[in-house]
């Protein structure tokens, strides 16, 4: 027997492991994605009650030298809803820093600060969330 003739049968072979290892992984990442459906469901129920709080409080943030700090922040976003228009209205207007292969946050918001409008084709949207950090040294 040659290396020609036992060929197949190792090809066989890594074919069979192959799909064994990506059956396997396909069962275990769906058993980690139902080992923590529940953790993530009460952990944004956690950030809803801190939210809540830091909103009634009026504060930004509050911490506890010995568990760590909650904060408020918030996150934008500028998801294009035209982007055939948002591109024409960069083009006509010279206005490429408005893009970075999507609208460019910040200067979405700058230049709807100076123009009082959005570009043409261009949504903005902000979400306050809720973070948490380890309190130092731990």
């Amino acid at each position: 027997m040659n290396e020609t003739d036992s060929a197949p049968q190792e090809v066989e072979k890594w074919i069979t492991q192959y799909i064994i290892c990506r059956d396997y992984l396909k069962r275990a990442e769906a058993a980690y994605k139902d080992s923590v459906k529940q953790v993530k469901e009460d952990q944004q129920k956690l950030a809803g009650k801190l939210q809540e709080f830091l909103d009634k409080s009026g504060v930004d943030s509050v911490s506890s030298k010995r568990f760590g700090t909650a904060y408020s922040r918030t996150e934008w976003s500028a998801p294009l809803a035209d982007p055939d228009g948002f591109m024409k209205f960069v083009i006509a207007n010279n206005l490429f820093d408005l893009l970075d292969r999507k609208a460019n946050v910040a200067a979405v918001r700058a230049y709807l600060a100076e123009h009082n409008q959005l570009p043409t084709g261009c949504n903005l949207t902000s979400e306050h969330k809720v973070g948490v950090r380890r309190p130092s040294g731990k």
